[in-house]
């Protein structure tokens, strides 16, 4: 891991007990539906929730697959994945720690692959999608998504200096990485209040 890797997650591990104390809990709840209910995961389906932080998407994500489907979640940040484990146990949730430049997973283990309010703090993008792609199933699809735009995620990490400078790229940038990672299909969208970004797996090759 590199020095900016290792330097993310200290500050993820000091933030994580008060991670959920900031915002409005109730309003982050009413807009977060609507933003899964875009991930459209099927029934039965395997989810990667990359970057998982203390578990905010696991009630919509578990909602979503069922009882005969999985949520697998991973983060960097120990701390983190504490808080997570704390707030909810269940046989269809593994949750584990690991950097997104080298998932422990094998090739096409996940129907869906969700990045949710992460990907800025990735100090490898394309390596990162690379990654997720990997362990998407052909056909399946890679999510990357924010309840603020590109725009605002920067003014956002600006006012906090350990994250100053960690922002998502420009659309023709990401667009780029997307192909580059084996992902097709792509979709951008880029507004106040949302940033969704979405790619296909077409290839069958693992290490695409």
């Amino acid at each position: 891991m590199t020095d900016k890797g290792m330097s993310t997650r200290g500050y993820f591990d000091r933030m994580a007990r008060r991670w959920d104390d900031f915002g409005d809990a109730d309003v982050l709840q009413k807009r977060l539906e609507p933003l899964v209910a875009m991930f459209d995961i099927p029934f039965g389906s395997i989810v990667l929730d990359v970057g998982t932080g203390t578990g905010i998407l696991h009630p919509w994500l578990l909602d979503a697959v069922g009882t005969s489907g999985k949520v697998l979640a991973f983060d960097l940040s120990s701390c983190m994945l504490e808080q997570a484990r704390m707030k909810r146990s269940c046989r269809n949730l593994i949750c584990f720690q690991a950097d997104v430049t080298a998932i422990p997973l094998p090739g096409q283990t996940c129907d869906c692959v969700v990045c949710f309010a992460a990907f800025p703090h990735f100090y490898s993008k394309l390596r990162a999608l690379q990654e997720m792609a990997r362990v998407t199933k052909r056909g399946g699809r890679v999510l990357v998504a924010h309840l603020m735009s590109r725009r605002q995620i920067a003014r956002h990490h600006h006012a906090s200096p350990e994250v100053a400078g960690h922002c998502l790229p420009p659309d023709v940038e990401m667009n780029h990485m997307f192909l580059e990672a084996g992902l097709e299909e792509i979709t951008i969208q880029d507004k106040p209040g949302l940033y969704f970004a979405q790619g296909v797996r077409t290839s069958a090759c693992d290490s695409c």
